[in-house]
């Protein structure tokens, strides 16, 4: 039986140089943020375009505080071997959590709206992986694919067997 096999990358496991790199990746969701400083900066205004200037950079902040709060955890390494799922979760940038679990114990959903992964360990939400960084939508639905793929296999492969025993 083959296994699965995650790591993330070295850059990524660093909170700061993973946000940068999703900066840098989708710097053109950063334009109307450059325009409206370029527009702060060029006096003179008056009190209530300034407002208006502020009130935009503020509300585009709030893009940046939920980025950063979906990558504060964030999945390490996820592999499957003999039957058993090992993944481990960063907190910033240290190994914060250690799982091991039997497969038939662990679910992977998808989730839409924002796309995301579901990690569950005896039905209990342990992780929610979101489409940032190494982990892109295209991976993440590799994973799902393959990690539903084999836990199937190994429920047929278990089933048969109970019956060739006895």
């Amino acid at each position: 039986m083959a296994g699965i096999n995650y790591q993330i990358e070295h850059p990524y496991q660093e909170f700061s140089k993973r946000i940068l790199r999703f900066v840098a990746k989708k710097f053109y969701l950063y334009i109307p943020d450059l325009i409206l400083l370029v527009l702060l900066v060029i006096p003179p205004y008056e009190s209530d375009e300034i407002l208006m200037i502020v009130t935009g950079l503020v509300i585009l902040g709030f893009r940046d505080i939920v980025l950063m709060r979906r990558s504060i955890y964030y999945l390490n390494q996820f592999r499957v071997e003999d039957q058993s799922v090992r993944f481990s979760l960063i907190k910033y940038n240290d190994v914060f959590d250690r799982h091991e679990n039997h497969i038939a114990n662990v679910a992977v959903e998808k989730a839409k709206q924002p796309f995301r992964l579901i990690i569950k360990e005896n039905d209990q939400v342990v992780h929610q992986q979101y489409a940032i960084g190494y982990w892109t939508k295209a991976r993440l639905e590799d994973l799902y694919n393959k990690f539903n793929n084999m836990k199937q296999d190994v429920t047929l492969e278990s089933m048969f067997q109970g019956h060739i025993v006895n």
